[in-house]
């Protein structure tokens, strides 16, 4: 059997990352020469994230339930799911059945939003500057900057998202880093550590997770 142990550490992990997203109130551009048409949209799908997050955290104070509803649409919006679930399990994931895959998506994204919903109230009153946004290949940007929130063991703390193209031309976020930390490498390690444990059991991840939202109900 299986202990838990792992995923509370991923727990922890991903309640960092995913929810650094919910740490800014306001956004200040500083020193950016957004010049193009992809620097331009990097900027667009950042502000307009950050005015539905501050709509969202209020809603989330009030109503815990109807803050995850909007949550949920929030990743939908703004993340690529698919790809992030899909590179935080590889190589596992090349041999998961179709029927696998699809379950491990959708409990994976009932993961994320449970974690961010649970801390609503420690991200507020605080603001993200953006010193920089790179062009990582065709399609690949990463939008780098830092928190600033005086007098909050936060303040001045390096975050960074990477941004792409995906098949439908659309912006997405695919990865968090924090610290130069990558969101995506730490859960890897999670979660090839509870496969690996199972005999290389692809299914036995779909398992934790289960476990893991049944107790965060």
């Amino acid at each position: 059997m299986l202990s838990l142990y792992k995923i509370s550490k991923t727990s922890f992990i991903l309640s960092v990352y995913f929810l650094a997203t919910f740490l800014f109130a306001s956004v200040t551009f500083t020193n950016l020469k957004a010049d193009t048409k992809l620097f331009n949209e990097a900027q667009y799908h950042v502000e307009t994230m950050m005015e539905d997050i501050q709509f969202l955290l209020e809603v989330g104070k009030t109503d815990a339930d109807q803050g995850r509803i909007l949550l949920t649409k929030l990743l939908d919006k703004y993340f690529d799911s698919l790809q992030i679930a899909k590179f935080s399990s590889m190589p596992a994931w090349r041999k998961a059945t179709t029927i696998e895959k699809e379950e491990f998506i959708t409990l994976f994204e009932k993961y994320l939003v449970n974690l961010a919903a649970k801390r609503f109230d420690e991200f507020k009153d605080v603001e993200y500057i953006i010193s920089k946004i790179e062009k990582r290949g065709s399609k690949m940007l990463l939008v780098d900057g830092h928190i600033k929130a005086p007098g909050n063991k936060r303040d001045n703390t390096q975050v960074a998202w990477r941004l792409f193209l995906n098949e439908k031309n659309k912006m997405r976020i695919i990865d968090i880093e924090i610290a130069k930390i990558s969101m995506i490498v730490a859960q890897n390690d999670e979660f090839t550590s509870i496969i690996r444990n199972n005999k290389g059991k692809f299914s036995s991840l779909i398992d934790v997770l289960k476990k893991e939202l049944d107790n965060q109900y």
